[in-house]
């Protein structure tokens, strides 16, 4: 559900009315975000909107929009930055032919079928649109797969939902695709549930699940009074997803065979990590 793209600094930087049109496009929330390409971009767009507007309150006002951005916006992915002496668009394709964006967005026309030029842009163009909301089979790939792009670059996942029950095959399924897809470094896994089994035995069940944790990463089991939870949710620190049923699929049928799922506003999703940062774990693994 959420595009990466490419976005060339000299593309935004003609005005800071063009910059605001660009830039608010963009975002978790949107579907879209930007490309933290190269690791220096923002100062690319600094010295980009500086060259344009030197000594003008235009310059001020472009870098103090710039500085407000956070990372469900311009998004580290930690690709390489490419050879420095190369033109922007230039290390934009090399990296492109490695690991594709979804599109690159370009101050200038390039004869490329994935380049889009900068006044090409808007919510109609196919390449750039977006979906914030999907209808999707509850299947584990696909319930999962919603939430790919968050997961594969989060440090904590937090999964809320007050039946998850790892044992269950309908659970397992998608703990186990998002395992899959988890780096092998210190993320750690939240499970956030209500306490409608006892806590004894919910620490059992889940210690049951551990086997299936790369590397280095970690789970943690929070629980709640069973009055205090309702609505299911992925969460990471750079945005969210509301799932209408639930993280369980339905791959052994008797259930909804469809699911909504939605991509959190930034406020909301602020929120709901608040909401569920607040309780200790009452088991960690390993």
């Amino acid at each position: 559900m959420i595009k990466e793209f490419a976005l060339d600094p000299d593309a935004i930087t003609s005005s800071y009315r063009e910059f605001c049109y660009f830039t608010e496009k963009f975002g978790v929330s949107q579907g879209r975000v930007i490309s933290a390409f190269p690791k220096k971009w923002r100062k690319l767009v600094c010295d980009s909107a500086l060259r344009e507007h030197k000594g003008k309150v235009e310059f001020s006002k472009i870098v103090e929009r710039l500085n407000k951005f956070g990372n469900d916006i311009v998004f580290d992915t930690s690709r390489p930055s490419g050879e420095g002496s190369q033109t922007w668009i230039d290390r934009a394709l090399v990296e492109h032919a490695r690991k594709p964006f979804a599109a690159i967005i370009s101050a200038t026309a390039v004869n490329h079928p994935d380049v889009l030029l900068k006044d090409e842009i808007d919510e109609e163009n196919p390449r750039f649109k977006a979906a914030r909301q999907c209808a999707i089979p509850r299947t584990a790939q696909a319930l999962i797969g919603c939430a790919e792009f968050l997961i594969r670059h989060a440090k904590i996942i937090k999964l809320v939902d007050p039946h998850f029950d790892p044992t269950k095959p309908r659970y397992q399924r998608p703990l186990e695709q998002i395992c899959s897809l988890l780096p092998v470094s210190k993320a750690i896994v939240e499970i956030h549930r209500s306490d409608e089994i006892a806590n004894d035995e919910l620490i059992r069940r889940f210690q049951q699940s551990v086997s299936m944790l790369p590397s280095g990463v970690k789970m943690q089991l929070h629980i709640y009074e069973k009055a205090q939870m309702h609505n299911r949710f992925i969460i990471t620190e750079s945005g969210g997803l509301i799932y209408g049923v639930g993280l369980s699929d339905n791959e052994d049928g008797g259930g909804a065979p469809d699911e909504e799922v939605t991509l959190m506003e930034t406020a909301v999703k602020n929120t709901r990590w608040n909401d569920y940062s607040k309780t200790s774990p009452v088991a960690i693994w390993p």
